[in-house]
């Protein structure tokens, strides 16, 4: 019987939040070495000659590595280094400003590390003009207190699309952003290298984690680079209910449509103060308990956080006794 050993010095790699997926997306037989393969070259794109599936060469003592190896002595690129940074630290240091408390976790020497990594490989670039641009956006996004609570603010549009993939149909790549244009990375894990590939079509399989994707905060990424023609339900690949059939929620059905009642129906987005059923409002506006709105700001009366930008501020109650139902919207300095 062979045994792995986990690398857990190269978990540096992986978001905390992300261990137990690392450890559920080991496959039964991982290709030796090939999770460092591109990272160990500054010139050569990942090759496409290993199938990512076929079993590893022998030995009784391999390692299940991570798909970037993250090298301590190379040193850090600067353009990484200044994107990272703004991406990790700003909310947090706003935040810490704003409560007078002490400063959280901040990831930027994982991010600075992994994106590092890729650039060296050669398998992405970083648009440098848009650098500028994402970290001013960033820091008007958290110039005050206002949205300190459980929902912080999206990240903003500048810092979308920032990362260029290089990598062609076909070849390794160890995350869906160092794939060319709309190419999607098929199969990429935590521990396994995927292939870049366009949309796939109904029935193949789709999802998968991407680490880089985490760490850069790149959550326009499935727009950007889509998994599948249609749409990913599931773990696959699957055209869009019609209006009519069973559905679980507005995603499964087609554009137009949402789903009301366990159903897809042709519904247009509910408007201001209208109550929305599909979860689908106008521009500008949220569903936000059953009608659609926009979150209020501090000092309105609130029932829960999600009625506010920050949260919803409610006074103490004595040990044992029922908290209070109503308070008003204000900063949430002990929610993340």
């Amino acid at each position: 019987m062979k045994i792995r050993r986990l690398a857990l010095s190269s978990l540096v790699a992986v978001p905390l939040l992300s261990l137990p997926l690392v450890l559920a997306a080991c496959p039964k037989d991982p290709p030796a070495g090939a999770a460092d393969a591109a990272a160990a070259s500054a010139t050569a794109k990942p090759s496409a000659s290993a199938d990512p599936s076929a079993p590893p060469d022998g030995g009784d003592d391999e390692e299940v590595k991570p798909v970037y190896t993250v090298d301590p002595s190379a040193p850090p690129d600067p353009v990484a280094q200044k994107l990272c940074t703004a991406l990790s630290e700003l909310q947090e240091k706003k935040r810490t400003e704003c409560c007078n408390a002490p400063p959280g976790i901040v990831l930027t020497s994982q991010c600075v590390g992994l994106l590092g990594a890729a650039l060296r490989a050669k398998a992405l670039v970083v648009d440098e003009a848009k650098v500028p641009l994402c970290v001013a956006a960033l820091e008007k996004t958290f110039s005050t207190c206002d949205w300190v609570g459980p929902f912080p603010p999206p990240v903003p549009d500048e810092c979308h699309g920032i990362l260029v993939g290089k990598i062609a149909s076909g070849q390794r790549c160890r995350s869906n952003l160092e794939c060319e244009g709309s190419l999607r990375c098929h199969g990429v894990g935590p521990t396994t290298p995927g292939r870049c590939g366009p949309a796939r079509a109904d029935g193949e399989a789709c999802g998968g984690t991407d680490v880089l994707v985490s760490y850069t905060l790149q959550t326009k990424v499935d727009q950007q680079h889509p998994a599948c023609k249609n749409k990913c339900v599931r773990g696959r690949c699957a055209a869009p209910a019609p209006d009519g059939e069973k559905c679980m929620t507005t995603v499964d059905c087609a554009e137009g449509s949402q789903c009301v009642d366990k159903k897809c129906v042709k519904r247009a987005p509910s408007k201001a103060g209208e109550a929305c059923p599909g979860e689908v409002c106008e521009a500008g506006t949220e569903c936000i308990l059953g009608k659609c709105g926009k979150r209020k700001p501090a000092g309105e009366a609130c029932t829960q956080d999600f009625e506010c930008i920050a949260g919803c501020v409610k006074p103490p109650t004595a040990a044992g006794a029922k908290p209070a139902a109503a308070g008003k919207c204000g900063m949430r300095c002990d929610k993340r």
